[in-house]
Parts: structure tokens; C-alpha cells; sequence
């Protein structure tokens, strides 16, 4: 992965990235375990007690993946928020009977870690309290209560399949539930990859990825396409970016909704002249694969072509960065 990506990614992680809003209670789409990003696959509310989020690295269809997720011996994550407070033994009953219900009476057969990670437990559980549960391949189990590390089950493959099934499996404790956190992951078609045009020419100049901070959009340029261009450095640009390396130059910023897919009052930098203007950017309703783009010296709406990649493929992207 390219320089700029990296930055990009670091960036958007500190400010935090869009949230995806359940009750009261925000999820990042983006979040990080044990030094790993997974993106919020889908998430939901268990009747006033708590919210939950499952985190992903893979791309799943819908509610009749919920077996192969449970099942799969990959880098996972449960983020549980809690809406009220939930007593100790309360919470052990939920977990105790979420088992039975996940492996059709047989939760005895694994008994010994289920109590390993009922001792992980805290003894007091207050409301908006943030439990996490992540699985990693080395089939270790992890509770964090908040950014406390309660402790790990570890050899727990076939613990975390039964776990994950309380709210996965065929016999759920809550059919929308299972829905809600198989929901596929809708994202805002404004961000992703962009190629941009000179628009005399028609040539395509370079790449430019369009990503968000606090609900403001942000557009860097990954890649000059012209071999000749690719350490260039931006001479005319004002103030820090002046004299910086156009690959990985912020070029749009602050860019805020205005309305469905148009942002406008960001600003644009020109790599030539190294001009700020006024910018404003939109996706058309009948072609959500051509981004116009207007800025003062532009010559008019350019218009930018999205590089389509799988959701799979964007996932991997953010899952390689390690922090």
C-alpha cells in the first residue's frame, strides 16, 4: 500500500470515521482491534439492554451468512454498549442460556471455557458501559470492558463459533437482531477512489481518493498517473503544502453536506498554480459513478470517474494497516 494511504488512513482514524447511529448509541464504520481495522458489517439494539456491533474484515451477503460468520475461523469483533445496568448474574444467564439456545442443548461439551470466560466478567455493569469481544486467528478469545483488557480464552475456535451464534446462528435470541448485524455495509458513494480529467485534453491526470473526517470530506491525490509527474513537487502551493510532494497532497478539504450527495463551501488546491479556490462536488441521482467537481479556474463541472473496486477488495485495503 502506497504512502498515501497510509497517511490517509492514520488521519482518518485519529478524527475518528463516520458512525453508523443505533438508538441513542453511535458505532464507528471503522474501528480498530488488536492493532487491526474492521469495518462495522451491521449492528443493532437487544430489547432496552444493549446495543452491539459486528466489526468484519470479509464481505458477507445478508442473513443467510450468519453460519459461515460464526463459523469462520477469521479476525472478527463484537462491540457491546450497554443501555442499562446489567447485573453480573443477569448477564451470565444471558450468555449461559444464548449458548444453550446456539448449540441445541449442548453447551456442556464445552464447559470449561465457558466458565474461563465467564470469570473474565466484571462483577458491576453500569449503563453505556463498551464491551468488546474480538476473535483472532490464533484462536485466542478477548474481552475488553471500556479500554480495560479483562483477559483471553484462548485454543477457543469452537467457543467463539457457539458465542458468536447467540446472536448468528440458526436459533437466535433475537431474529431482527441477526438481521441488523447482517446487514451489508452501505457506504456513502461520494468517498472511494476518483480518476480525474484534464478537461481540454480529456487525458486523465491522476487519483484521487476521497475520504472523511468528522463528517467533512477530504480528497488527497494517491497517484499522478503521467510517470513523469509521480515526484513532483508543488511548488507554487501556500502555506505547509508548499514545497511538498503532490502524491499524497490534500487537495480538497472541509468539504460539508449540503443536501443527498452534494457537498459544497470546501476548498479546492490547484497542483499547477497552486490557487485555493471555492469547491463544491455531486453525484448525479441517474450515474453514481461520475463525480462532478466544480472549483473557481476550473473551466466550467469537471467531471471524475470513480475507480470501482469490490467491497471485498476496499476491505482488505483498510485491513492490511497496522497501528
Amino acid at each position: 500500500m502506497n504512502r498515501i494511504l497510509h497517511i490517509v488512513l492514520f488521519f482518518v482514524t485519529l478524527f475518528s470515521f463516520s458512525q453508523t447511529k443505533v438508538g441513542n448509541l453511535h458505532y464507528n464504520d471503522i474501528d480498530v482491534f488488536e492493532n487491526t481495522e474492521l469495518m462495522l458489517n451491521g449492528a443493532g439494539e437487544r430489547e432496552k439492554l444493549y446495543t452491539i456491533g459486528l466489526y468484519l474484515d470479509f464481505e458477507v451477503d445478508g442473513v443467510e451468512d450468519g453460519l459461515m460468520v460464526a463459523d469462520k475461523d477469521a479476525t472478527m469483533a463484537l462491540t457491546i454498549k450497554t443501555i442499562s445496568d446489567i447485573s453480573n448474574n443477569d448477564l451470565k444467564e444471558i450468555i449461559r442460556n444464548g449458548l444453550e439456545r446456539a448449540t441445541d442443548g449442548n453447551s456442556y461439551l464445552m464447559e470449561d471455557q465457558i466458565r474461563d470466560f465467564i470469570k473474565l466478567l466484571p462483577k458491576t455493569i453500569n449503563k453505556y458501559e463498551i464491551f468488546k469481544i474480538i476473535y483472532t486467528k490464533d484462536q485466542k478469545l478477548t474481552l475488553y470492558k471500556n479500554k480495560e483488557r479483562l483477559g483471553a480464552v484462548t485454543n477457543s475456535l469452537e467457543f467463539k463459533q457457539a458465542l458468536f451464534k447467540i446472536w448468528l446462528g440458526e436459533n437466535p435470541i433475537d431474529g431482527q437482531l441477526k438481521e441488523d448485524l447482517l446487514g451489508t455495509y452501505d457506504a456513502n458513494p461520494i468517498l472511494g477512489q476518483w480518476k480525474a480529467y484534464d478537461k481540454k485534453t480529456g487525458v486523465a491526470i491522476n487519483i484521487v481518493q476521497l475520504y472523511m473526517i468528522k463528517n467533512q470530506v477530504f480528497g488527497s491525490i494517491q497517484r499522478m498517473l503521467r510517470q513523469s509527474e509521480r515526484d513532483a513537487v508543488c511548488y507554487e502551493c501556500q502555506g505547509d503544502d508548499k514545497n511538498q510532494p503532490v502524491e499524497g497532497l490534500v487537495i480538497i478539504k472541509h468539504l460539508n453536506n449540503k443536501s443527498g450527495f452534494k457537498y459544497i463551501d470546501g476548498k479546492f488546491t490547484d497542483i499547477r498554480t497552486g490557487k485555493i479556490s471555492d469547491c463544491q462536488i455531486w453525484i448525479d441521482k441517474d450515474d453514481a459513478d461520475v463525480l462532478n467537481v466544480k472549483y473557481r479556474g476550473g473551466g466550467g463541472v469537471q467531471q471524475w470517474k470513480r475507480i470501482k473496486s469490490s467491497k471485498k477488495d476496499n476491505r482488505e485495503d483498510f485491513r492490511t494497516v497496522k497501528f
